[in-house]
């Protein structure tokens, strides 16, 4: 377990050292809460991600980098600066979304626009003007452009689509239309510095490709835009590379270009490629094929449009990005089926992140076969006695049913000879809705048949027929007569009764048939069905996520408890500070504008989704500053079941690039697309220690040594939430611990690893 050392204990060397350290501290703490209190780190954050955006990243860090690169050319680092500052202050005027304008979105197309200007013309006076209008019309058209579309919150569009770099493009032409009699003075534009000029021709081109998504085709800036797609994501400088090579080779053999035209389809090829094959679909082998396909259909649309335009007086820049991948888009929502590639329908990150929580979604809760959650139709533990492909009736079209019992403590169905429907211990037991829906049919006049008979002319007995979703049908059948508590037309929802189990219709004995079918007509075909959130009973509990029940599983849906459920009675508002290594951070418990229960931090820039049902706490996914305590709730607290029993376990899955060292994550993201899968399955349990109810985890997969891989502990107190949380992997240990009192990210502590 971690400790907290002291700072005299840590610095062993003497007091003074101490003192100095700590005096040190202080100041650097006071600096950033007096930078942090006035705005300006919120405002220089902003201004990097502006940078950061063209590249389809948020990170400062990356939109630092692409920054240096434009003061490759100190007259374009100005411009730059001036138009992405003009933008952001119109949009924070104009009222616009305020986290639109501190991600960047309402500000990098000036930014382009800026350059461009930059590039284009001398620096004085009229240029700077013509920069700063430029910038404002473009947070104009931007909002427009995401009302049109649907790109932003509140909007009624229905295309839905990204607004891509069209405000730039339109702004920019209008720019250069106006030139002749706006008093601005065309400049020579920028060469590649001689020293630089060594590089291999493939190497050079590309990097002046890169420069050219900023009006830099010089190899020094593209070198620095480089590093900034590599900090970004390995996979979109993978797809970059890819798609430059595509598109060099198509050039090289089909093409024929005008002297400078490579670095236009260059760039035009990698935003295409990148943004297809790894921002607005998941990364895969397929993703990447598409964002190839893209790649070339850009460098046509690029060879296509440059003739035209030049008669025009225009230029390509990036417009034959914006056609290809709007069209792309549109024509991927015409598929059957959103696979191969998949789309990104979460919080957008990284592709790294993308790929990471998809593959843990999918491992962790499995793809329902039918978009519908169902749980067991029963309460308490029935065992399965005929499942899929069973030896009597579950056979042909009707190969996909499950028949449940109830058995004894003997093991038997029946009390004593079993010779009376009530020796049976389901009969008269309720039957419940596996899901909400809408009663279509009903049937509650066939009498039970007598042990050993048949009722061969009222097959399935007395049944209900629920209506879930377009084609998805539940049926539970053989009821006991006049038992129904329901009539067609009612809504459901999950765990109402039905009825109460009988033996009418083709039942030799008491028992509940299930079925899932895709229409409302009686002996329809079968659908395959797996249960959700099952409970196995045997030498021990098992909780599964999904389940197809075989022929003798006992099993049972989750027993909530309402002591546990008060251990997560997290509600709105409620705010906790935790000290994580050097540094106490504030989170909130918070709902979105979507309604997603969140777990929000105050000090960092992440947050933590999560869900709570009657029976059962999730935390989905955890986004943003990796050195957030909610990455640490989120690995500790998984999966929770709200039920007592001590002996229940479960699993679920971590993502496993997270806890992989950073030199070994790096290259693992090259080929994580092409692998089946990436994770680590925790296996999990919980127990009370005195009024601490703590929940730990294992990693089925050990080291050398035998230990676990990854090993968790979460304590929580009731109605409090959880006081503290530590994560071990790679030998070494996270902690958060709750502290009282907190205002401040900047109280200082030690002891943030051990080993």
């Amino acid at each position: 377990m971690a400790q907290v050392i002291p700072a005299p204990t840590r610095h062993a060397s003497g007091a003074a050292h101490g003192t100095g350290t700590a005096r040190r501290r202080r100041v650097a703490a006071a600096v950033s809460s007096l930078l942090a209190s006035s705005g300006v780190v919120e405002m220089g954050e902003s201004l990097l991600r502006v940078y950061a955006h063209i590249l389809f990243s948020r990170s400062p860090a990356v939109g630092l980098l692409v920054l240096l690169a434009t003061a490759t050319v100190p007259r374009a680092f100005v411009f730059g600066v001036i138009a992405a500052c003009a933008a952001n202050g119109t949009a924070l005027l104009l009222d616009l979304e305020k986290d639109a304008v501190r991600d960047g979105s309402y500000a990098y197309n000036a930014l382009l626009v800026g350059l461009g200007v930059a590039q284009s013309f001398t620096a004085d006076g009229p240029a700077v003007a013509v920069a700063l209008l430029g910038a404002a019309a473009c947070v104009v058209v931007t909002a427009a452009l995401r009302s049109l579309t649907g790109s932003g919150p509140g909007s009624g569009g229905a295309a839905g689509l990204p607004v891509l770099s069209l405000p730039f493009i339109v702004v920019f032409h209008l720019t250069l239309s106006t030139s002749a009699f706006s008093g601005l003075t065309l400049a020579a534009p920028a060469q590649t510095p001689p020293a630089l000029e060594g590089l291999p021709a493939p190497i050079a081109l590309f990097a002046r490709c890169l420069g050219g998504l900023f009006f830099l085709p010089r190899a020094d800036a593209g070198a620095l835009v480089l590093a900034a797609l590599l900090v970004h994501s390995r996979i979109a400088a993978l797809l970059a590379a890819l798609a430059f090579a595509a598109a060099l080779g198509l050039a090289s053999r089909w093409l024929s270009l005008p002297d400078g035209a490579l670095d236009v389809l260059g760039y035009n090829a990698v935003l295409t490629a990148v943004g297809l094959g790894g921002v607005w679909f998941v990364p895969s082998a397929s993703s990447f094929a598409l964002g190839l396909s893209g790649a070339a259909l850009a460098a046509l649309v690029t060879a296509g449009v440059m003739a035209p335009l030049a008669r025009l007086g225009a230029a390509p820049l990036i417009l034959p990005f914006n056609v290809t991948v709007a069209a792309v888009l549109l024509a991927m929502r015409r598929r059957a089926r959103d696979e191969r590639p998949k789309a990104v329908d979460f919080l957008p990150g990284t592709p790294e992140q993308n790929l990471a929580y998809l593959r843990t979604r999918r491992a962790r809760f499995q793809q329902l076969p039918h978009g519908v959650s169902f749980r067991l139709p029963f309460r308490g533990t029935w065992t399965c006695t005929q499942a899929v492909d069973g030896a009597f009736t579950h056979k042909e079209q009707w190969r996909h049913a499950f028949d449940f019992q109830v058995m004894g403590e003997d093991g038997r169905a029946f009390r004593g000879a079993g010779s009376a429907p009530q020796d049976f211990h389901c009969h008269r037991l309720p039957v419940v809705a596996a899901a909400d829906g809408t009663v279509v049919k009903v049937e509650s006049t066939v009498p039970d048949s007598d042990v050993g008979a048949l009722n061969l002319e009222q097959n399935w007995g007395n049944h209900v027929i629920v209506a879930h979703a377009p084609g998805v049908y539940s049926m539970v059948a053989h009821l006991a007569r006049g038992t129904l508590k329901v009539v067609e037309g009612q809504w459901v929802k999950r765990g109402d009764v039905l009825g109460l189990a009988g033996s009418s219709g083709r039942s030799p004995e008491p028992h509940l048939h299930f079925q899932l079918q895709s229409t409302h007509k009686l002996g329809a075909p079968t659908l395959p069905c797996r249960f959700s959130d099952v409970v196995t009973v045997g030498e021990e509990a098992r909780l599964w996520p999904s389940l197809e029940p075989r022929e003798g599983d006992a099993v049972r849906s989750i027993e909530a408890d309402e002591d546990v459920s008060a251990y997560f009675g997290f509600t709105c508002a409620d705010t906790w500070a935790y000290r994580v290594g050097a540094y106490v951070e504030r989170v909130t418990c918070d709902v979105d504008v979507h309604g997603r229960l969140l777990i929000r931090s105050e000090d960092r820039a992440a947050s933590l989704f999560y869900g709570r049902s009657d029976d059962l706490f999730t935390s989905f996914d955890a986004v943003g500053d990796d050195a957030s305590v909610v990455h640490l709730l989120r690995a500790a607290l998984p999966r929770v079941p709200l039920e007592g029993s001590a002996s229940l376990r479960w699993a679920d899955t971590l993502p496993a690039r997270r806890f992989r060292a950073f030199a070994l994550r790096v290259l693992a993201d090259f080929v994580a697309p092409f692998l089946p899968g990436d994770g680590i399955e925790m296996d999990l349990r919980m127990r009370r220690e005195g009024d601490l109810l703590v929940v730990l985890g294992e990693s089925r997969r050990r080291d050398r040594r035998g230990e676990p891989l990854v090993r968790t502990r979460a304590e929580l107190t009731r109605g409090r939430g959880p006081l503290r949380v530590e994560v071990t992997a790679q030998g070494r240990t996270r902690a958060a611990e709750r502290v009282e009192g907190a205002g401040s990210r900047f109280t200082v502590s030690f002891g943030e690893e051990t080993s």
